[in-house]
C-alpha cells in the first residue's frame, strides 16, 4: 500500500509540476496579448485625436472666415452688436 500511495503523491506532484508551467506560460501569454492591445488602442486613440484636431482647427478657421466676411460686408451692424453683448455682459457683472 506505501508503494501504491508514494506513485500517487509522485503522480501529483508531477501534476503540479505541469499546473505551475501551464500558469507561467498562460500568465507569460496573458500579458503579451495585453501589450499588443495596449499598443492598438494607443494608436487608433492617437489617430482619432488627430483626425479631431484637424478638424477643429479647420472648423476654427472656417468660423473666423465667416465672421471675418460678416463683419466687412456690415461694419455697423457688428459694432452694434458688439456694443449689445458689452452693455448685457456688463450688467450681468454689476448684479453680482
Amino acid at each position: 500500500m506505501t508503494g501504491n500511495y508514494t506513485e500517487e503523491m509522485g503522480a501529483v506532484k508531477s501534476d503540479l509540476q505541469t499546473l505551475k508551467e501551464d500558469l507561467a506560460t498562460l500568465t507569460k501569454a496573458v500579458k503579451e496579448d495585453a501589450q499588443a492591445n495596449a499598443l492598438e488602442l494607443r494608436a487608433n486613440a492617437k489617430t482619432k485625436f488627430d483626425s479631431a484636431r484637424a478638424n477643429a482647427v479647420e472648423a476654427g478657421t472656417k468660423g473666423r472666415r465667416k465672421a471675418q466676411t460678416t463683419i466687412q460686408a456690415n461694419p455697423i451692424v457688428s459694432i452694434a452688436a458688439t456694443a449689445g453683448v458689452g452693455l448685457i455682459i456688463g450688467a450681468l457683472m454689476a448684479r453680482s
